[in-house]
């Protein structure tokens, strides 16, 4: 197999278990199992200098959503999956689900947005901290594209999948 062919293979199977464990509406017993893990662990981390900045980045896109009057709900932290991120947190903007997922390196994160990328995924990437907002690429999509570059300005990162 090449390294070209083994890329691509992985972006989609990534890409294809990210946007499968994004699409868990909470109600299996794994869910609610993993649901009290993470506020425990939410709990646990919440002093360390790793969640303080993760908080910052997760404010920085939730700031600017308020500044943009754009609708979004609480971000709640949830399974981060074969999605590579460290964190992931389920919010839903202007009525569709969406996400912010924080990443571990830069590697990480160019290898999500390639497999994004090759799904039509409309995300905004902060140029700092390895981070993304993961705007709804299937019935809000038209919404979704029209906000992007909108959000991208407020956070001084770029708009991709539009």
């Amino acid at each position: 197999m090449s390294r070209k062919t083994f890329a691509a293979s992985t972006a989609l199977v990534v890409a294809a278990l990210f946007f499968t464990a994004c699409s868990d509406d909470g109600d299996s017993p794994a869910a609610a199992t993993s649901g009290a893990t993470s506020a425990q662990e939410d709990q646990a981390a919440a002093t360390t200098p790793a969640a303080t900045e993760s908080q910052a980045l997760v404010e920085r896109f939730t700031t600017a959503l308020d500044d943009l009057g754009i609708e979004h709900s609480e971000p709640t932290r949830t399974e981060v999956g074969l999605s590579g991120a460290r964190m992931v947190f389920d919010v839903q903007v202007n009525g569709n689900d969406a996400g912010i997922n924080l990443f571990p390196d830069a590697e990480t994160l160019a290898t999500w947005q390639e497999a994004s990328d090759s799904f039509g995924g409309i995300h905004v990437a902060l140029p700092d901290g390895n981070a993304v907002l993961s705007l709804n690429s299937s019935e809000g999509i038209a919404d979704s594209a029209e906000i992007a570059p909108k959000i991208a300005e407020a956070v001084g990162g770029t708009a991709h999948g539009v």
